[in-house]
């Protein structure tokens, strides 16, 4: 499996909030937080968060409309 990092990071700056995606995905929400707010990088992030936030990411992009 290959993990875009660009995926996420499109993630944690939308307007979905954190306590919506850690919903999902069983992610805490101070561990959300601190990438998008304390600047910790992605680069960095432990691979099973990594993972489920990309296979988040991915399962809400198909189901947003393209026009």
């Amino acid at each position: 499996m290959i993990i875009n990092i660009d995926v996420i990071n499109e993630l944690l700056e939308s307007e979905i909030t954190s306590y919506q995606i850690a919903k999902a995905t069983g992610i805490a929400t101070q561990s959300l937080d601190n990438y998008r707010k304390y600047g910790s990088k992605i680069e960095n992030m432990r691979l099973g968060i990594a993972i489920k936030l990309y296979n988040y990411a991915m399962s809400i992009n198909k189901n947003t409309p393209t026009n």
